[in-house]
Parts: C-alpha cells; structure tokens; sequence
C-alpha cells in the first residue's frame, strides 16, 4: 500500500458534546462568549454526531484552561 502525505492522512476527531459536557454549568450564550462562537454553534455541538478537528478542540479546550486530554480520553491515542 503506499504511503500517504501528510495532508492526505486522516485527521482525528473529536466529538463535540464531550467539550459542552465539561462546561455543563455554563449557559450556552456562556459558552459561545468562551469559545468565541456564536450561541447556534454551541447549540450545533449538542449533536453527537458534530465533531472537531484536533486543532479546533486543542482551542476550545485551552479556553476553558484544560488540556484536551482532560475532555477527550483518546487525546493521545495513534490514529491511523
């Protein structure tokens, strides 16, 4: 099989819920002014089946003053 680039391997993913779910006391009008987002994201990252990139999950979670891997316990698992 050959070897894929860098950019043609797949990205990780995190399911959104879990970040929501770690902010569970925090309205949801709280949470888009922590994540810089607006309120209809928040609510779209309700939905199971939203995910976020590494990237997108790394700065969501440093905005709560967490390490990823304090919300998504596969943070440091290999993907392949």
């Amino acid at each position: 099989m050959p070897r894929l680039k860098p950019d043609q391997r797949p990205q990780p993913k995190y399911q959104a819920l879990q970040l929501i779910q770690s902010t569970s006391t925090l309205s949801d009008t709280t949470n888009a002014t922590i994540f810089g987002v607006h309120r209809s994201t928040v609510l779209r990252w309700r939905n199971p089946r939203t995910m976020l990139d590494q990237w997108e999950a790394d700065r969501y979670a440093v905005a709560i003053g967490k390490h990823p891997s304090e919300i998504w316990a596969d943070w440091f698992n290999i993907h392949v």
